[in-house]
């Protein structure tokens, strides 16, 4: 046997195991791609069920918000990624006689700044909500800002509201 047929040998057997593993790479890769990306939606202060702390407001007497959980991003391969459609809901309740006017539920759009904002589009005015917490001296409050745009010739106005849970 030729020194020549050992190296040629060796030579193929290396690339063999290098064909191998690339291709045992490829699949995991190919693998990891195509696995749900996971990560977790961390509890958010915001959540809860508030409640003015002003018992005779004329304005926001409530605001329930809720956070849809959607962290899961799937990107199979060559197809495009779905998922990771996570938000803030936002249900109002006006001060109203003799029961509280129920304004609905509204997906909340993230403003910046720990700001979100809905949306309440009448007939007569468009209504946004905008809430963001604060805490001082060991309490979280919900700070609630309300701009009343109204379309019927009406004077716009705003009001600016302190809630707890």
């Amino acid at each position: 046997m030729s020194v020549f047929s050992a190296t040629a040998r060796s030579r193929g057997v290396r690339l063999a195991l290098t064909a191998l593993f690339l291709a045992m790479v490829g699949s995991v890769a190919q693998i990891q791609h195509a696995a749900p990306a996971h990560a977790l939606c961390a509890a958010s202060p915001m959540v809860g069920d508030w409640h003015n702390i002003d018992g005779a407001t004329r304005s926001m007497t409530r605001v329930v918000v809720g956070f849809t959980c959607s962290d899961v991003v799937l990107c199979p391969v060559g197809q495009p990624c779905t998922g990771g459609d996570s938000y803030f809901t936002l249900h109002g309740y006006g001060s109203c006689s003799p029961t509280a006017c129920d304004w609905g539920s509204r997906r909340a759009t993230s403003m910046g700044g720990g700001w979100e904002r809905a949306t309440y589009s009448y007939g007569w005015a468009t209504k946004y909500l905008w809430v963001k917490t604060y805490v001082y001296y060991g309490l979280t409050y919900l700070r609630v800002y309300t701009f009343t745009d109204f379309t019927d010739g009406r004077t716009d106005y705003s009001t600016d509201e302190w809630m707890l849970r």
